[in-house]
């Protein structure tokens, strides 16, 4: 199966195939991380330094602006005037990051089979995703003028460390020096973002973001107003009437919400769209965005509210 998610534009239909992926493949580290090393292209394809030099040097030949080489670092970076030379999708770049495809994301993009899914919400822009991308591959904070529900439209420094696919948006998490606390920002609503160069405090890095590093064991049963739970119980393979899924403590409240789970202290929600059931309710202590969550409550009869963001 291709999971390629780059189309060739026009002026490269010359190319053979295996040209096509090798500088495909240049641009996607140079729009993912900023940089590409000969090294890279060795690994990737099998080939010899000679090669990986050559196909480097017809890069910069198709798109002198787009790459320059950093002789302090010994890689080639980024150019200042980028432009890519290939057609991508945002939401298939985003795809094939979460699926673990970016070896894969070169090339041509081809359906085999015909496959639809659910739409989300508009995708961000690429910029957004490359910015982002680039940050967390280098562990820099990015400077962004971004709109909240609570404080509309605001400059913010995140110093972000990871991207979350929530089913309908896409999120980047990192440590929001304006709270001073780890949060979640929808890409969406990031008008403009760039590096910036200041220094990442040790408190600002992902192993010190508790709720990501927190694993949460939930137990998930068929809703007790399912007449028939074998059909449940096919749908998400349970093992005796009960699914066991390991989720971040950061995700799990985007989870619940999803999967439509209803997490209130005697199940009673009313609703076809609940055919799941938390079982173990008490694993969710200390988690923090169970906002989202249907029907939680907190240990003692507690409404949970939480800022919007």
């Amino acid at each position: 199966m291709n999971h390629s998610v780059v189309i060739p534009s026009r002026g490269l239909d010359d190319l053979s195939h295996a040209q096509r992926e090798r500088l495909g493949f240049i641009e996607h580290l140079l729009l993912l991380k900023g940089e590409a090393s000969r090294a890279e292209l060795m690994t990737r394809f099998g080939i010899a330094a000679a090669q990986a030099t050559k196909d480097l040097a017809h890069y910069h030949s198709l798109a002198p602006a787009n790459i320059e080489y950093d002789k302090r670092l010994r890689l080639h970076v980024r150019g200042k005037g980028f432009s890519a030379l290939f057609d991508y999708d945002p939401q298939l770049v985003l795809t094939a990051l979460s699926q673990c495809y970016s070896k894969g994301l070169p090339g041509k993009a081809e359906r085999e089979w015909p496959c639809e899914t659910p739409h989300i919400l508009n995708a961000p822009s690429l910029q957004v995703i490359t910015v982002l991308c680039e940050a967390i591959y280098k562990h820099l904070p990015v400077r962004m003028t971004y709109v909240s529900l609570s404080s509309g439209e605001q400059e913010r420094v995140l110093v972000p460390h990871s991207l979350v696919g929530t089913g309908l948006r896409w999120h980047a998490r990192g440590f929001d020096r304006r709270h001073l606390q780890f949060r979640d920002f929808v890409l969406t609503r990031i008008l403009r973002v760039e590096l910036d160069d200041s220094l990442v405090g040790f408190d600002e890095q992902v192993s010190q973001d508790k709720q990501w590093n927190r694993i949460v064991d939930l137990e998930l049963r068929p809703h007790p107003s399912i007449r028939y739970k074998q059909a449940i119980e096919l749908d998400y393979q349970m093992q005796g009437g009960l699914l066991r899924k390991e989720c971040r403590a950061a995700v799990v409240g985007y989870l619940l919400r999803r999967w439509n789970v209803d997490c209130s202290p005697n199940h009673s929600l009313p609703g076809p769209e609940y055919q799941l059931c938390l079982a173990n309710p008490l694993s969710l202590y200390g988690v923090e965005n169970l906002a989202i969550a249907p029907g939680y409550q907190l240990p003692g009869n507690h409404s949970i509210q939480q800022d919007a963001h």
